[in-house]
């Protein structure tokens, strides 16, 4: 895992930001349009198995 998604996943955990997703939450999230949808990239860091604990 990279730091700068542990960063944003950590951030996001603390704060307790709820993101919503503009489309149908199908966004596609690689590293040039990762900031576009935060709902999107939150869902993929707990898909690829990072945990809210």
């Amino acid at each position: 895992m990279t730091a700068i998604k542990q960063g944003f996943f950590r951030r996001s955990i603390q704060k307790q930001i709820d993101y919503k997703c503009l489309r149908d939450k199908q966004c596609l999230v690689i590293r040039l349009n990762r900031n576009r949808c935060q709902y999107c990239r939150f869902r993929k860091c707990l898909d690829v198995g990072m945990s809210k604990d």
